[in-house]
């Protein structure tokens, strides 16, 4: 077709060399507009997709800030979402609300929970149902905070959208949906606690000399263990939740659901979608079923405890004790004060710790003599780390004895800051976490421990840590109008982290409390990249807003938790309200 075409002859009139016609120059001039008009309006449109779209990185000045539900559209969304999860699965409770908007063990606090909190928490009890809200939450604009536990300590919890925004509570999703002895897995929804899991296994005749190896805190569900990567006293044998996963499925924000693996102990298939979401905290997809691996139990386990008259003794010796490759199940590191504040807890066991700083070892094995092993070795290298006492527990009742000292340390801490504080009836927490490469921890948990203490915070605050993986928590006591003094000396803590070529966050996760931080840890190309991860997954924003990383370029956000509130819509604007 094309060659007899362009072998036709023009019936066309000849032109006359050299002067064109008039029809032909105005053919010549339309061309000529028609193709610089085009060139133009292509510069323009591919000006603009090249802002948000051809690059691998997303700079926050590049984002228009995001564009949520108002109440006339979240009426609407709610009421669907109600006929999806029926009337029974939704709490409107005032109490509730507010307790889906905080959490105890968090220092970051809504800075206005009653403008912030959510307006509805709602109980799916499958999948399904959960694809089917975030459909609808994505067809409406509607934010969307999901919690299992509500233990969270960076203050994942928040609402900063409210108050029309929903939270998803998985408590109603606590399943145990399959059990693989013989692959040493299990498939879990993200409402179930992992001790209860660890009971289940107890109780189960193909699952008694099981168990899920990591341990976070009390009231910890594997969901939220998931979302912040959590792990606990056990991570240096058995690791984190990063560790510990098989595969999730995962909901995606406009209601997709993908899994992310199949269920083998390897694989080499494509990208690691599963480690995508572990320590995602909710903002790139909502998980509903988790397959973890399982361990089996060691037949023996007793603990030894060695005290050190430093800080930094106890911390120089844990160091040694990676080098000599000794394998506890866990080595945690308890300074003076917390073993003060456990000897006088009215928790505390009537056998009294040497208020020394303490190391606590879990040590396992198939035999006693193979445990007696480990302790000898441990305290040979005593020794040149001047350990002043060494003890290992002799039976079941010992061991769990000598290990409640570590186990009541955090609520005895509490206790112990309504006798020292001015204001009994006004005790802060401020518990964070920090992790270094393990050669250093010696080094930043004794210059923290000095700056705490000439900053006013002596006997005040006391220090744990998970010492085998270089992982030290801090819980500093204070009155509240002491909030500035204690966050100026964490941000110095998180420096020195920083500094020594460590995390921000070890195993608490980021939230807002930790956001302010990350572009000092991880640059800023690093953050954009991430944010363009989260705009390809999400790219309404309306997962979890404001956690992690900054999502408008507006955000205020952090400016509100450290003055203590919240602006109005009346004079200057907030992002964070409507």
């Amino acid at each position: 077709m094309f060659k007899a075409f362009s072998r036709s002859k023009s019936t066309l009139a000849p032109l006359k060399k050299g002067f064109p016609t008039t029809y032909s120059k105005y053919l010549l001039f339309g061309s000529v507009f028609l193709g610089v008009g085009f060139a133009i309006g292509y510069k323009n449109a591919n000006a603009l997709q090249t802002t948000l779209d051809d690059f691998s990185t997303l700079p926050l000045s590049k984002l228009p800030p995001p564009t949520y539900a108002n109440k006339s559209q979240f009426e609407s969304g709610l009421a669907e979402m109600i006929r999806v999860v029926g009337s029974d699965n939704v709490s409107t409770d005032d109490a509730t609300l507010k307790s889906h908007n905080d959490s105890f063990f968090s220092t970051h606090r809504p800075p206005k929970p009653d403008v912030q909190k959510p307006s509805a928490v709602l109980y799916p009890t499958t999948t399904a149902e959960v694809s089917e809200l975030l459909r609808i939450a994505h067809a409406h604009n509607i934010p969307i905070v999901a919690n299992s536990g509500l233990t969270s300590i960076e203050g994942q919890n928040i609402h900063t959208r409210g108050p029309y925004s929903i939270s998803i509570s998985f408590s109603k999703m606590n399943r145990i949906l399959a059990f693989h002895p013989q692959d040493l897995d299990v498939v879990v929804q993200p409402g179930v606690c992992w001790s209860d899991l660890n009971d289940y296994l107890a109780s189960h005749p193909d699952g008694s000399h099981l168990m899920f190896g990591p341990d976070p805190g009390p009231g910890a569900n594997i969901g939220g263990t998931v979302g912040t990567s959590a792990s606990g006293t056990n991570a240096f044998k058995y690791g984190t939740m990063k560790e510990n996963v098989v595969n999730l499925t995962v909901v995606l924000a406009d209601g997709t659901v993908v899994k992310t693996w199949q269920r083998p102990r390897k694989s080499s298939a494509g990208y690691d979608l599963t480690r995508l979401f572990i320590g995602s905290e909710g903002t790139l997809g909502l998980v509903t079923e988790i397959t973890v691996k399982l361990h089996v139990r060691p037949k023996f386990e007793y603990v030894s405890v060695a005290c050190f008259p430093s800080i930094h003794d106890a911390a120089a010796m844990a160091l040694d004790v990676v080098a000599q490759g000794v394998q506890p199940n866990a080595m945690e590191i308890l300074d003076e004060k917390m073993i003060e504040f456990v000897n006088q807890s009215s928790s505390s066991s009537s056998r009294k710790q040497l208020e020394k700083p303490t190391l606590f070892f879990k040590l396992g094995g198939p035999s006693r003599q193979s445990i007696d092993d480990q302790a000898k070795l441990i305290q040979s290298l005593g020794a040149k780390h001047n350990m002043i006492e060494f003890k290992t527990s002799t039976n079941d009742e010992e061991t769990v004895e000598l290990w409640s000292a570590r186990r009541n340390g955090f609520w005895s801490t509490f206790e112990y800051g309504k006798t020292v504080l001015p204001d009994a009836s006004d005790v802060q927490g401020w518990g964070t976490d920090i992790a270094v490469p393990v050669s250093k921890l010696a080094q930043v948990i004794s210059e923290t421990n000095a700056d705490l203490n000439a900053s006013g915070f002596a006997d005040k605050f006391s220090i744990m840590g998970h010492v085998g993986d270089g992982n030290c928590h801090f819980l500093i006591l204070y009155n509240s109008p002491d909030y500035c003094a204690v966050k100026a000396v964490v941000d110095r803590m998180v420096q020195r982290s920083v500094d020594a070529e460590g995390t921000v966050s070890g195993e608490h996760g980021v939230g807002v409390g930790k956001r302010r931080y990350l572009e000092e840890e991880l640059g800023a190309a690093t953050i954009d990249f991430a944010r363009r991860i989260k705009l390809s997954l999400d790219p309404k924003r309306i997962l979890n807003p404001d956690k992690i990383y900054v999502i408008d370029p507006n955000d205020d956000l952090d400016q509100q938790l450290e003055e203590g509130d919240i602006l109005t819509n009346e004079g200057k604007s907030s992002n964070h309200l409507h």
